[in-house]
Protein backbone atom coordinates (compact mmCIF):
# COMPACT_ATOMS: atom_id res chain seq x y z
CA UNK A 1 0.00 0.00 0.00
CA UNK A 2 1.46 3.12 -1.19
CA UNK A 3 1.55 6.29 1.54
CA UNK A 4 1.25 9.72 0.12
CA UNK A 5 2.40 12.74 2.48
CA UNK A 6 -0.41 15.47 2.70
CA UNK A 7 1.20 18.83 2.84
CA UNK A 8 -0.15 18.84 6.61
CA UNK A 9 2.23 15.93 7.44
CA UNK A 10 5.45 18.19 7.35
CA UNK A 11 6.10 20.04 10.17
CA UNK A 12 7.48 22.92 7.91
CA UNK A 13 4.63 23.26 5.94
CA UNK A 14 2.17 23.59 8.34
CA UNK A 15 4.31 26.33 9.88
CA UNK A 16 5.07 28.10 6.51
CA UNK A 17 1.28 27.84 6.38
CA UNK A 18 0.99 29.32 9.65
CA UNK A 19 3.45 32.06 8.64
CA UNK A 20 1.30 33.06 5.51
CA UNK A 21 -1.43 33.18 7.58
CA UNK A 22 -0.52 35.19 10.03
CA UNK A 23 1.59 37.80 8.15
CA UNK A 24 0.95 41.36 7.81
CA UNK A 25 0.46 42.30 4.07
CA UNK A 26 4.02 43.83 4.18
CA UNK A 27 5.56 40.86 5.27
CA UNK A 28 3.81 38.58 2.46
CA UNK A 29 5.14 41.17 0.25
CA UNK A 30 8.40 40.64 1.41
CA UNK A 31 8.40 36.98 1.32
CA UNK A 32 7.74 37.14 -2.01
CA UNK A 33 10.60 38.94 -2.31
CA UNK A 34 12.42 36.42 -0.66
CA UNK A 35 10.65 33.63 -2.86
CA UNK A 36 11.73 35.40 -5.90
CA UNK A 37 15.13 36.06 -5.01
CA UNK A 38 15.71 32.00 -3.88
CA UNK A 39 14.16 30.90 -7.46
CA UNK A 40 16.92 33.14 -9.05
CA UNK A 41 19.26 32.04 -7.58
CA UNK A 42 18.70 28.07 -8.30
CA UNK A 43 18.04 29.01 -11.49
CA UNK A 44 21.38 30.66 -11.68
CA UNK A 45 22.52 27.67 -9.99
CA UNK A 46 20.81 25.57 -12.86
CA UNK A 47 22.04 27.81 -15.43
CA UNK A 48 25.75 27.38 -14.15
CA UNK A 49 26.08 23.33 -13.47
CA UNK A 50 24.45 22.70 -17.09
CA UNK A 51 20.82 21.69 -15.34
CA UNK A 52 18.73 22.73 -18.09
CA UNK A 53 15.12 21.37 -16.23
CA UNK A 54 15.96 23.12 -12.55
CA UNK A 55 17.31 26.55 -14.29
CA UNK A 56 14.13 26.33 -15.81
CA UNK A 57 11.73 25.48 -13.12
CA UNK A 58 12.89 28.17 -11.03
CA UNK A 59 13.14 30.58 -13.61
CA UNK A 60 9.63 29.88 -14.38
CA UNK A 61 8.66 30.58 -10.59
CA UNK A 62 10.30 33.82 -10.68
CA UNK A 63 8.88 35.08 -13.35
CA UNK A 64 5.16 33.41 -11.46
CA UNK A 65 6.20 35.66 -8.83
CA UNK A 66 6.54 38.96 -10.50
CA UNK A 67 3.48 38.27 -12.31
CA UNK A 68 2.08 38.06 -9.04
CA UNK A 69 3.47 41.08 -7.45
CA UNK A 70 2.29 43.02 -10.72
CA UNK A 71 -1.40 41.86 -10.29
CA UNK A 72 -1.13 42.64 -6.64
CA UNK A 73 -0.15 46.79 -7.57
CA UNK A 74 -2.35 49.20 -6.56
CA UNK A 75 -1.82 51.73 -9.78
CA UNK A 76 -3.74 54.34 -8.01
CA UNK A 77 -0.42 55.63 -6.23
CA UNK A 78 2.54 57.01 -8.32
CA UNK A 79 4.91 54.42 -6.73
CA UNK A 80 3.26 51.59 -8.37
CA UNK A 81 4.29 53.23 -12.03
CA UNK A 82 7.56 52.76 -11.01
CA UNK A 83 7.26 49.57 -9.43
CA UNK A 84 5.66 48.09 -12.64
CA UNK A 85 8.56 49.14 -14.65
CA UNK A 86 11.21 47.77 -12.30
CA UNK A 87 9.02 44.49 -12.40
CA UNK A 88 8.49 44.40 -16.45
CA UNK A 89 12.54 44.95 -16.65
CA UNK A 90 12.55 41.90 -14.42
CA UNK A 91 10.50 39.27 -16.54
CA UNK A 92 12.49 40.70 -19.56
CA UNK A 93 15.44 39.67 -18.04
CA UNK A 94 14.77 36.42 -16.59
CA UNK A 95 13.15 35.24 -19.57
CA UNK A 96 16.31 36.15 -21.17
CA UNK A 97 18.33 34.10 -19.18
CA UNK A 98 15.88 31.42 -19.02
CA UNK A 99 15.98 31.46 -22.93
CA UNK A 100 19.73 31.81 -23.78
CA UNK A 101 20.62 29.98 -20.50
CA UNK A 102 22.95 32.66 -19.31
CA UNK A 103 23.35 34.38 -15.67
CA UNK A 104 24.56 37.84 -16.71
CA UNK A 105 20.89 38.87 -17.28
CA UNK A 106 20.10 37.74 -13.91
CA UNK A 107 22.87 40.08 -11.86
CA UNK A 108 21.16 43.17 -12.09
CA UNK A 109 17.65 41.61 -11.43
CA UNK A 110 19.21 40.13 -8.24
CA UNK A 111 20.71 43.39 -7.39
CA UNK A 112 17.26 45.09 -8.14
CA UNK A 113 15.17 43.30 -5.93
CA UNK A 114 17.28 42.62 -3.21
CA UNK A 115 17.10 46.69 -2.97
CA UNK A 116 13.66 46.52 -3.18
CA UNK A 117 13.08 43.87 -0.49
CA UNK A 118 15.38 45.83 1.84
CA UNK A 119 12.72 48.87 1.24
CA UNK A 120 10.17 46.78 2.22
CA UNK A 121 11.76 45.61 4.98
CA UNK A 122 12.75 49.51 6.33
CA UNK A 123 8.99 50.04 5.79
CA UNK A 124 7.90 46.92 7.94
CA UNK A 125 10.34 48.00 10.53
CA UNK A 126 9.12 51.90 10.57
CA UNK A 127 5.37 50.82 10.52
CA UNK A 128 5.89 48.26 13.42
CA UNK A 129 7.82 50.82 15.89
CA UNK A 130 4.92 53.40 15.05
CA UNK A 131 2.35 50.89 15.80
CA UNK A 132 4.27 49.99 19.27
CA UNK A 133 4.24 53.91 20.17
CA UNK A 134 0.84 54.80 19.20
CA UNK A 135 0.06 51.38 21.62
CA UNK A 136 1.44 52.89 24.26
Amino acid sequence: MQQTLSLSSRPQDAYRRQNILTASPIDLIIMLYDALLRNITMGKRGITAKNVPLAHKHLIKAQMILTELINSLDMSYEISEELLELYEYALKNIADANLQKKTEPLEPVTEMIQSIKEAWQQISRDTRGTMSITAE
